[in-house]
């Protein structure tokens, strides 16, 4: 009798699929990389036959839509700075977990910042050279640009610090970092006042408001971004950020309140001239033409729905309340920059002297081109994102 001698069994490996994974990243790239690809190339355009012919901006209104994705990445980088500082040089326990992507974040929202000014700017290579070349210190717009691109090589240092584990060195560089970026902020209402309309820029309070959107904005941003990775990886939501995310909850209550203390002032502003020094442009703002950018933008959106979303936000599987909320934010403030840029010039340098043929408004309608550039920016931001999902995934989980 023959005996049979059974047959080793053949391990079964099982590969789990990553196709949806795989597929969702390579669509968003695309897609994202599409529209960059855009927006350079009516940036290049605009460059080659003038800004003055395909912008709508004027020898009045000198600074366009292009400013607002400009000073929202900068303020986001801004806050992601801070945030990560929270837990990598002071320690802050819940946000530890938060250091390595907010590095991240910030880092290639300040080259969104860059990428939009140079788009900006007529002769971008002139910064760079004559920015060198001939320095001028009682410049405040060469100190801008001198402190942001100093802030983005401490911030990449400072990320290359901790991929490779010398965390000792990668607190130094956070903590520079974060000098730098807060300078650099404090400096933003200097900027935009050299352009005339000084008296509805220029507010005491307008340092601490920078610092307050900065923060929210960067809060909003990760909550935004961590939501959008663990969708590109099929990774349902789980406790290990409980803690985190119950922490960045209250901060962002806390900043909502500090932000309804400057909406309030500009609601007084816009009723009564005894709270503000432009009254014209307060009244533009908030009974006039940009009423609706006001009241649907920088109030409801960037101030009341995040505030009764998050009170329905208690963690666990609420949190879908909170990514609204954080996406309320950061519309409600690119709207607040951009009223913030524009508003300012539309009201004439000598109004107060009622002279013959002036007119009551300046006016001024982005064009496709700055409208394609300004998308082309926020497309590379997101491209950006994508990117470090796919480079440094393990160490952003």
């Amino acid at each position: 009798m023959t005996r049979r001698i059974p047959s080793p069994e053949v391990p079964v490996i099982t590969i789990p699929s990553s196709s949806y994974r795989t597929q969702r990243l390579t669509f968003s790239l695309l897609f994202t990389g599409l529209i960059f690809a855009l927006g350079l190339a009516f940036g290049l355009h605009a460059m080659m036959v003038g800004h003055d012919h395909v912008f709508g901006t004027s020898r009045e209104v000198p600074w366009g839509i292009l400013i607002t994705p400009y000073v929202f990445f900068a303020c986001l980088a801004t806050g992601a700075c801070i945030v990560s500082s929270l837990g990598q040089v002071f320690r802050v326990t819940p946000f530890i977990p938060l250091v390595k992507r907010s590095v991240y974040i910030s880092i290639i929202a300040m080259a969104s910042g860059l990428f939009a000014i140079g788009m900006e700017v007529e002769n971008p290579w002139r910064v760079v050279v004559y920015g060198i070349l001939s320095a001028n210190p009682l410049s405040n717009i060469w100190w801008k640009s001198a402190i942001y691109s100093l802030f983005l090589l401490l911030m990449i240092g400072n990320y290359y610090l901790i991929l490779t584990g010398r965390e000792k060195h990668a607190r130094g560089f956070g903590l520079a970092a974060l000098i730098a970026i807060t300078c650099g902020n404090l400096n933003m209402s200097s900027d935009m006042a050299l352009i005339g309309a000084r008296s509805f820029w220029a507010e005491n309070y307008m340092p601490l408001f920078f610092l307050t959107v900065s923060s929210l904005s960067a809060i909003s941003a990760i909550v935004v971004l961590n939501r959008f990775s663990d969708w590109l990886s099929e990774k349902r939501s789980n406790n290990e950020l409980a803690l985190t995310m119950m922490a960045m909850r209250k901060l962002s209550i806390v900043l909502l309140i500090g932000l309804l203390f400057f909406v309030t002032m500009k609601v007084l502003g816009g009723f009564s001239a005894q709270f503000t020094e432009n009254p014209d442009a307060m009244h533009l703002l908030v009974k006039g033409d940009f009423a609706v950018n006001f009241w649907v933008g920088e109030v409801a959106l960037s101030l009341f729905v995040p505030l009764l979303l998050l009170s329905f936000y208690n963690g666990g599987s609420q949190q879908k309340f909170f990514v609204l909320a954080a996406i309320g934010v950061l519309i409600g403030l690119f709207i607040t920059f951009y009223d913030l840029i524009i508003i300012g010039q539309l009201i004439p340098h000598f109004h107060d002297y009622n002279l013959y043929g002036d007119p009551q408004f300046y006016s001024y309608s982005p064009s496709l081109h700055e409208y394609m550039m300004m998308a082309g920016t926020v497309a590379f931001f997101f491209m950006a994102f994508l990117i470090g999902e796919l480079l440094f995934k393990n160490s952003h989980s």
